[in-house]
Formats: C-alpha cells, structure tokens, sequence
C-alpha cells in the first residue's frame, strides 16, 4: 500500500503549501482521503480523476474539502462538453445538507453517508470508520489491504476510541495540529505529545504526524512526539510517498 501526502497544513496552508489531502494506492485501487486547499493541482500530477476509484472525507471542515467544490467542475464540465456520464464517488458526513448540496455539479459525485458501522469494499482495499470528537461530525478511517493497516486520525481530540482503532497498525497518519504549551481542554486537536502517547497506548509500528499548524517549526512537533513515542516516528512531507 502505497499512500502519498498531498497536503498536510491546517487549517490554513503556508506560501507554497496545501492543506489535508492523501493519495492512497493498492494493486489497481486509488482512494484520495481528503481534498482541502491546494490539494486538487497536485493530484493531477499523479492520477486522472477518471482513475479514482472513490474520495473519502473525513469532515466537512474547509481545509480538508474545499478543492471539492472546484473539483466538481473539473468533472462536471468535462461530462457536458465530452457527453460523458463519469460520476466519482464520495463518501463523507451527510448531516449538513445545505452544504452538501453546493458540493455537486452535473452529477459530478455520488455522495454516501459513513458511519461507525459502515464497512466498505473499494476494489483491493477494506474501508471503515469511527467517529472523533470535533465541532463537527468527523470520522477517522481505517485501510485494509491483504496484510496491512493504515489509519488515518482525522481531526480530533484526545479519546480512547482512536486508541483502539488504530490498534496495530502498520500506519498511524495521526494529527498534531499543536503543541502541548497552546493545548487546553477545549482545543479540538491532537498535540505532538498526545499523538505520541495515543500511538503508544495503540501499540502502533509507524508513527506519521501530519496537519501542522503553518506558524509552527516542525522539529519541535518533532520533538515534543518523541517524548511519548519511542519507536518508527516520521514528519510527513508534501509530495512525498510513505509505502505500507
């Protein structure tokens, strides 16, 4: 499994940067995690939206789905002017409907509810979700392939849930959207220190931090997850792949 990090900045990207996007590919499958600022030119230099198998969005937030509403015109203006009926998947939160409707675009996506029971097959991939703790309804996801996990955090606070969901996995793509000297109680993000104790506590093999506040310099995040996590601890990096 081979995941590659579009962007990884929130909730707003640094000169030259992108917010949340994840290109996540098995054998013949393609599943983009996220689609915030920035994200849609540079999946172009990997993939054709055509070769897409399916978009997950973790929530609705606007740094982890914005270049939704650019990239529906990508494809419903290609369907118009080519008579094509190509129509891409999304899976995501549906409880904002006012919002989900400005998302389409001549039947550029088909959009389908997650949830905590909901288990998906997407060609060679296994898919499925569970619910975080932010100002909105947000899920963390979690890839199968034939023998390896990946999971991937979302946006959220510290809970025991995520623990037992990325239990063993191979891949932790978890947040740390700050730093423990500006975390209270009511932050809804994960500290470096926390997404390393979480990563502990879940036993899992590799740690990858991602959605850094652009403010911030990345080897203290560096810094402050090592206190809590002593095994495979990386930085992601934009453009950069991570194989599984």
């Amino acid at each position: 499994m081979k995941l590659t990090v579009l962007g990884n900045n929130g909730p707003y990207p640094k000169a030259g940067s992108a917010c949340s996007g994840y290109l996540i590919e098995y054998k013949n499958t393609k599943i983009l995690i996220d689609c915030g600022n920035g994200v849609l030119s540079r999946l172009f230099k990997f993939t054709k939206l055509k070769n897409l198998d399916a978009i997950i969005l973790s929530h609705l937030h606007s740094d982890h789905m914005s270049d939704i509403l650019i990239m529906k015109y990508a494809i419903g203006l290609k369907n118009n002017n080519e008579k094509t009926k190509f129509t891409l998947p999304i899976f995501c939160p549906t409880d904002d409907n006012t919002f989900l409707e400005k998302m389409n675009y001549n039947n550029a996506f088909s959009i389908n509810s997650i949830d905590d029971s909901k288990n998906l097959i997407i060609n060679d991939l296994e898919v499925s979700f569970k619910k975080m703790i932010h100002p909105v309804t947000t899920y963390a996801v979690k890839i199968k392939s034939d023998n390896k996990i990946l999971v991937y955090s979302g946006d959220t606070s510290y809970n025991d849930d995520i623990i037992e969901f990325a239990k063993n996995s191979d891949l932790f793509l978890c947040e740390a959207g700050t730093l423990e000297k500006d975390r209270s109680d009511e932050t809804p993000h994960l500290s470096a220190k926390q997404a390393g104790k979480l990563a502990t506590e879940a036993n899992v093999k590799r740690l990858v931090l991602t959605h850094f506040w652009p403010e911030y310099r990345l080897d203290k995040i560096m810094k402050e997850a090592s206190l809590t996590y002593d095994s495979i601890l990386e930085l992601s990096h934009e453009m950069k792949s991570y194989f599984i």
